[in-house]
């Protein structure tokens, strides 16, 4: 029988609304109280840092996480700044889509919730004209955790997101509006997605939060 897991993975509305930070408050939290592995398949923007290719989402968790940081979990680093597919067209790196595949079943084995963080939002490509994040979710077949701002624009890229992924038949498993400050308009926007897009699980993080209350993380999870 295979193993049942919770696998989840983390998007975005859109570049910098903070997945990484979200991945890496999570992935901390979840730490606490359950087995849990982080597992970024493709990281562009990597730089070198004594000699070695250092993942940049990778090291902001280990760092903001107090864990070493673990380059198995991510399967292909790469240095240009853009997105997945062009990144690996410049570095002539092919991808293989089937060596992350098998290293999610390996994950799947070792943990009993696995955290994937995408690229980007849900339209990103990871091969081009071949594979974007949207089929490599399906193909996973875990639920989402779309992240979203609080910010002005904010009801218009998670509604435009949550359409999409629901027109796809992917399920969101919940919302985290990322970044919030206490501002009226954040209160609203928030009261409109959430009405709107009928899905009631979220978390609200405020600007540089460190922790989760437990009680918030297991309604979250569902623990």
């Amino acid at each position: 029988m295979e193993k049942k897991i919770d696998g989840f993975f983390i998007t975005g509305v859109g570049t910098d609304v903070g997945k990484t930070y979200t991945s890496a408050l999570l992935y901390k939290e979840l730490k606490k109280y359950k087995n849990v592995g982080y597992y970024k398949p493709i990281q562009s923007g990597c730089f070198y840092e004594n000699e070695k290719l250092i993942a940049p989402d990778l090291k902001f968790l280990a760092e903001f996480s107090g864990n070493p940081y673990d380059d198995k979990m991510c399967t292909y680093t790469l240095i240009p700044e853009v997105s997945p597919h062009l990144a690996s067209e410049i570095e002539n790196k092919k991808i293989d889509m089937d060596i992350i595949y098998k290293e999610i079943e390996n994950k799947k084995e070792k943990f009993e919730t696995l955290l994937v963080e995408g690229a980007g939002g849900v339209y990103v490509p990871l091969i081009r004209d071949k594979v974007y994040i949207y089929d490599f979710i399906k193909k996973i077949d875990f639920s989402v955790i779309l992240v979203a701002n609080t910010k002005v624009g904010g009801i218009n890229h998670a509604m435009l997101t949550i359409k999409f992924l629901e027109s796809l038949g992917i399920k969101i498993h919940g919302i985290v509006f990322n970044g919030y400050s206490g501002e009226i308009f954040e209160d609203d926007n928030i009261k409109v997605v959430l009405k709107d897009s009928g899905i009631n699980n979220h978390l609200i993080i405020r600007e540089n939060q460190k922790e989760i209350e437990k009680e918030e993380l297991f309604k979250f999870f569902n623990i």
